[in-house]
């Protein structure tokens, strides 16, 4: 196997979850309730959510009655998301350490599987749509989240352009970042080739209201490996002045004194 990125190493993600669930929770949690509506779940049913990070997911369909198995690679998001069933008092869920890619479960034990952001860092994507599939009943829905186009994601864009300004020589890598390999344009065509039958995809448009930018940047640069990374390489001057380009840039497309963010991300939906 190539080697591993920096979003690709269980150590790596497990440092940053409470970072992790403050920046992006906002935007996960409307793709994961659009994920639930669409899965259509009945209380009672078994409901599987791979690569779960901080439960955006799982915590939803806890609440909606489902009996939910919550699993991720990183202890750190797992230890999280424990805490956060533990204070909510939620029954019938719980939280394992797992390798999406090779589940520690019997074949056809779930009604409906998940992945919210999650299955597209995995080294092995059409591995883990397997696993997502083969876990299924049959008949079973699965539901799998990925950008709808990586190269126009808002979020990320802000980022490049501030950067572009503090440092315009650093140069970008050479081939897209592991979460950007997985699209909605080609999201259907995967999920067919792992075994998924009417399979539909559909656009979830989600907002992000950011009321204090400053708060907002002080965890941004520190919520994900590949961004911890990036700052990590540009040092503590340099990514302080991106900071300050980039909540410039916020505040200058506020249409009512609020910087918004809209972000579109494809949720494939499939049976098996």
């Amino acid at each position: 196997m190539a080697d591993l990125s920096p979003d690709q190493l269980a150590e790596n993600w497990g440092a940053i979850a409470a970072d992790y669930e403050r920046a992006f929770e906002g935007l996960s949690t409307q793709y994961a309730a659009h994920a639930l509506r669409l899965l259509d779940l009945r209380p009672g049913e078994r409901v599987l959510d791979v690569a779960a990070g901080t439960g955006a997911f799982s915590l939803q369909a806890a609440r909606a009655g489902a009996e939910v198995l919550a699993t991720d690679f990183a202890p750190g998001m797992v230890d999280r998301l424990r805490a956060r069933i533990a204070a909510e008092g939620l029954p019938h869920i719980s939280a394992e350490v797992m390798d999406g890619q090779a589940l520690a479960l019997p074949d056809a034990s779930f009604d409906a599987s998940a992945s919210v952001l999650g299955l597209i860092f995995f080294p092995d994507l059409d591995c883990g749509l397997g696993e997502l599939r083969r876990v299924l009943r049959g008949g079973g829905r699965a539901a799998v989240v990925c950008w709808r186009d990586p190269a126009d994601l808002p979020l990320m864009k802000l980022v490049q352009q501030a950067i572009r300004q503090v440092a315009p020589g650093l140069q970008p890598p050479s081939t897209p970042p592991a979460w950007a390999r997985l699209t909605g344009g080609g999201l259907k065509a995967r999920m067919e080739a792992a075994g998924f039958q009417e399979v539909a995809v559909v656009t979830s448009t989600a907002t992000q209201r950011i009321l204090t930018p400053e708060a907002y940047w002080a965890g941004f640069t520190r919520s994900a490996p590949p961004l911890a990374f990036l700052f990590g390489q540009l040092g503590p001057e340099r990514t302080a002045a991106v900071g300050r380009a980039y909540i410039e840039a916020l505040r200058a497309q506020a249409e009512d004194g609020v910087p918004t963010l809209c972000v579109e991300a494809s949720i494939g939906v499939g049976r098996a």
